[in-house]
């Protein structure tokens, strides 16, 4: 087989696994994805948006629980994960219920690498 057809057909295939992989169910992962070593439920449910990252970067919570995010720096972030998303601020809080246990990680969309996550488990773990 010449080698331009190879090539049009393993792209064909990647771009075939990709689309089916973006066909997968979407949103937070399933209560029993969470890691076993999670850790505690923190205390104070709150999340420090600074410049260019979240503290802490990992919260655990219960069902129910509200977060709050807080900007403290001086640039200009938003919170997105998926079924939650603050406007673009620099400064006030966002706040999100979370109803259903599982992993939420969610990202400033305006700067890459900041991120974060919250576990929420199940009431009375």
């Amino acid at each position: 087989m010449p080698a331009p057809i190879l090539l049009v057909r393993v792209a064909l295939l990647a771009i075939a696994l990709l689309l089916v992989a973006g066909c997968g169910p979407s949103g937070p992962a399933a209560a029993s994805d969470l890691p076993d070593d999670v850790g505690p439920v923190d205390a104070d449910p709150t999340v420090a948006v600074r410049d260019n990252v979240f503290a802490p970067d990992e919260l655990v919570v219960e069902v129910g629980t509200e977060v709050t995010w807080v900007w403290e720096g001086r640039a200009v972030h938003d919170v997105a994960g998926d079924g939650f998303k603050s406007e673009i601020l620099a400064e006030g809080t966002f706040t999100h219920t979370f109803d259903e246990p599982g992993t939420y990680p969610y990202v400033c969309s305006l700067h890459p690498g900041m991120e974060g996550t919250v576990y929420v488990i199940p009431e009375g773990n």
